[in-house]
C-alpha cells in the first residue's frame, strides 16, 4: 500500500490527498485541529491518551476525559473523510491506550522537505547555481510561521522558533549569494517576503537598501532607512547599527547628480526653505551639524547649547509603556518643531529623548527655551500622562560628552 498525503505546516495547516484538501481555515473546532496537528507532528510514534488529555484539557476538570477524547477523535476522523479517501477511518489508529498515524500511509510534510533542502544546500560547496536553487526552493516552502494559527500554544512555540531560526538562516545565506551574483530582483523579492515574517530583523533591511542603492533607487533607499530607524526606535527602542548608518552615509554622499548650473542648484536648495518649523534630522546628520558648530564657536567665541528633553513615566520615573511612549514622542516632536527657531535643528537621541541644538544662546536663554517647550507641551497635550525632564549643556570647541559615537 502506498497512499500519500501531503501536509503543510509552515503557515496554514493543510492535508492534501489527490484533488482533495482540508485546511485549518475551515470552520471547525480549534481542538479538532489541535489534535490532528499534534498527531501528525508526532507521527513517528503513538501518543498516549494522558499526553493528549494534558495537551487539550490541562486547565479543566473533566469528569470523563478519556471518553471526551474519544468523542473528539471521532470528529477528527469525520474531518478526514472530507479528503475523499475511502479508508480515512484508518488514517489514525488506536493501540494500547494511545493514538498514532497509520505508518502504512506516507505523510509528506513541508517541514521535512524544508530541512532536506537546507541540508543539501549545506553540502553543496562547489556549484553556486545549484546551491542558490536549493535555497530558493527551501525559501519558497516557508509560507508563514509553523502552525501560525496556534502560535501562542506552549507546545508550538519551541518548534516554531526552531523553524524561524532555520528560515532566517536560509534568507541570509541566500541574500549573501544573490548579492554576490548581482541577482538584485530575486534578492529584493526574498527580502520583502522575509520582512513580512520578521519585521525586526535588521539584516533583511540592509540587503534591501543595498539593492536599492545598486539599482540606482537612492531616494527609495533613504525612505526605507527612515522607515527602519523609526520602526526600531518606536517598537524596540534601539538605534540603527553601524552597518545601517554606514549605508545611510553612502546614500547621502551619492544621492545628488552632477549639476553645472549654480542657479538650478540654488533653486533646489530654496525648495527646502518652504518647510515650516525648525529642522528635524537623522542623528548622523545632527552629529555633522554639531561638529560644524564646535568649529564655528571656536572661531567666533559665541556660545551655543545642547538641550536634552526626556519623556518619563509619571509614577516610576522610567520609560513609559510603548503605547504611551509613542504617542508622547510624536507629540513632543510636534512641540519642538513648531516652538523653536526655524534655523535650529533637533534629532531623536534615544527611545524617549530628543536632542536640540541651540546656537547663539546663553545658559539663561537655553533654560528658558526648554521650560517654554515643557509648558507648551503640557498645554497642547494635557491628557498624555508623562513627565518631561530636561537638561542643558554648553557646547565647547572640543567634542562634547553628550554626543555618542
Amino acid at each position: 500500500m502506498n497512499e500519500e498525503f501531503r501536509v503543510t505546516m509552515l503557515g496554514e495547516f493543510t492535508i492534501e490527498y489527490g484533488d482533495s484538501i482540508i485546511s485549518d481555515q475551515s470552520n471547525r473546532s480549534k481542538k479538532v485541529w489541535t489534535l490532528l496537528e499534534y498527531i501528525i507532528v508526532h507521527r513517528k510514534r503513538f501518543v498516549s491518551q494522558d499526553e493528549l488529555i494534558d495537551l487539550l484539557w490541562s486547565d479543566s476538570n473533566s469528569r470523563d476525559p478519556i471518553n471526551t477524547l474519544k468523542v473528539l477523535m471521532h470528529r477528527v476522523r469525520s474531518t478526514l473523510e472530507d479528503l475523499d479517501f475511502e479508508d480515512s477511518r484508518r488514517m489514525i489508529l488506536y493501540r494500547n491506550g494511545a493514538y498514532g498515524w497509520n505508518q502504512d500511509y506516507t505523510c509528506v510534510t513541508d517541514i521535512d522537505e524544508f530541512q532536506r533542502l537546507i541540508y543539501e544546500s549545506d553540502q553543496e560547496t562547489e556549484d553556486d547555481a545549484r546551491k542558490i536553487a536549493l535555497l530558493l526552493q527551501a525559501e519558497s516552502l516557508y509560507q508563514g510561521h509553523f502552525l501560525q494559527k496556534k502560535a501562542s500554544e506552549p507546545w508550538v512555540i519551541p518548534i516554531a522558533n526552531y523553524y524561524r531560526t532555520l528560515y532566517n538562516r536560509v534568507v541570509l545565506d541566500l541574500a549573501h549569494m544573490l548579492f554576490e551574483h548581482k541577482k538584485y530582483e530575486q534578492l529584493a523579492s526574498v527580502c520583502q517576503k522575509a520582512i513580512l515574517f520578521e519585521p525586526y530583523e535588521e539584516q533583511f533591511y540592509i540587503y534591501l537598501i543595498q539593492v536599492l542603492i545598486c539599482t540606482g533607487h537612492l531616494e527609495k533607499a533613504l525612505d526605507l532607512y527612515h522607515h527602519v530607524t523609526d520602526l526600531f526606535m518606536k517598537e524596540l527602542g534601539v538605534t540603527p547599527s553601524e552597518e545601517l548608518r554606514a549605508l545611510y552615509k553612502d546614500v547621502v554622499k551619492t544621492i545628488k547628480t552632477p549639476e553645472m548650473n549654480l542657479s538650478v542648484i540654488k533653486s533646489k536648495l530654496d525648495e527646502s526653505r518652504e518647510e515650516i518649523g525648525c529642522v528635524f534630522c537623522e542623528y548622523e546628520f545632527f552629529k555633522l551639524v554639531y561638529r560644524l558648530e564646535t568649529r564655528s564657536i571656536g572661531r567666533t567665541g559665541d556660545t551655543s547649547f545642547l538641550c536634552l528633553i526626556s519623556a518619563v513615566d509619571k509614577n516610576t520615573v522610567g520609560i513609559p509603556s510603548r503605547r504611551v511612549l509613542n504617542r508622547s514622542m510624536d507629540a513632543l516632536k510636534t512641540t519642538i518643531q513648531y516652538n523653536i527657531r526655524s534655523g535650529d535643528v533637533f534629532t531623536r537621541y534615544s527611545v524617549n529623548q530628543y536632542l536640540i541644538m541651540l546656537p547663539y544662546t546663553t545658559t539663561e536663554t537655553a533654560n528658558m527655551v526648554a521650560q517654554r517647550l515643557l509648558k507648551v507641551f503640557r498645554k497642547e497635550f494635557p491628557n498624555i500622562s508623562i513627565v518631561l525632564k530636561y537638561s542643558t549643556q554648553q557646547i565647547m570647541p572640543k567634542a562634547d560628552c553628550f554626543i555618542k559615537d
